[in-house]
């Protein structure tokens, strides 16, 4: 009588461990820094530039103060697990697809062996805009087969997301999401939403397109669904750089409790 008391004393106690385990609150606080690169240049053309020397810095900070950078993979199945973030991890994300990204980037990244997922536009690939020019085919099937790289999906032609029609919406999430798949042989379940716009209209399709999360810039609310399909974004460019990287550091640090002035478009050109 006594053994069976005490197991059923331990068994009791062990699923109580697995529920306190999976019983994590699916709120803003509940996620690691996301940081959100666009180009990285030699020499900056825009305010959401960041050069190679700084980019070499905060992937050193990184490091040097015990941060793991995630995949996505990683980032969804601690997600859809309910399970806490190893402490001290950190999402990189890179959106838009710019050739210069993959070019000082990539290398950086693959001699620290750091993760960083790439968000791409489909119709965008190969597109020379001036100063911008963007991945070929050809480099992302290369950047597809690189263990260290996930990709996401950016949408198919960049518009933003809650002035459109449902059609037209159900094509932007689907179409892209649909060509990296056959690319690289695996599900695509990340989102980036072009200039952060999202509504509940677009989350909803958002989920209805078989997105697992969904990345935003500023923190518009929840609209009454999961925490995932609206995760906020460290708006990475000149400024954050600016004075030892101080506002890298404080925004990676206070994540959780992120000043709104960490969520701003950063875009402008330098020469306005």
């Amino acid at each position: 009588m006594q053994k069976l008391l005490i197991m059923a004393m331990l068994l009791a106690t062990l699923l109580t461990i697995k529920v306190s385990e999976a019983a994590v609150t699916e709120d803003r606080a509940y996620f690691p820094p996301v940081i959100m690169y666009h180009d990285i240049k030699l020499m900056p053309l825009n305010n959401f530039d960041v050069t190679l020397k700084d980019f070499r810095k905060q992937l050193k900070w990184l490091k040097d103060n015990g941060y793991k950078t995630l995949s996505m993979e990683e980032f969804i199945d601690t997600v859809t697990s309910g399970k806490a973030f190893p402490k001290n991890s950190v999402l990189l994300t890179f959106d838009d697809g710019y050739s210069d990204s993959l070019s000082y980037a990539l290398p950086e990244l693959k001699s620290r062996n750091m993760k960083a997922t790439f968000f791409i536009n489909r119709w965008y690939i190969g597109k020379k805009a001036k100063g911008y020019p963007y991945i070929t085919e050809s480099e992302l099937k290369s950047l597809a087969d690189e263990p260290l790289i996930s990709l996401g999906s950016h949408t198919t032609s960049h518009e933003h997301l809650d002035k459109l029609s449902p059609e037209r919406l159900a094509f932007e999430l689907s179409d892209t999401k649909a060509y990296l798949e056959e690319l690289t042989g695996k599900p695509v379940l990340a989102l980036s939403y072009p200039f952060g716009d999202y509504n509940a209209d677009v989350i909803a399709a958002t989920q209805t397109a078989g997105y697992e999360v969904a990345f935003a810039v500023q923190d518009r609310g929840l609209f009454d669904q999961p925490a995932r399909f609206s995760i906020p974004r460290i708006y990475m460019g000149l400024a954050l750089s600016a004075n030892n990287q101080a506002l890298f550091k404080k925004y990676v640090r206070n994540y959780s409790k992120m000043p709104p002035e960490a969520f701003i478009d950063r875009w402008q050109p330098l020469n306005q």
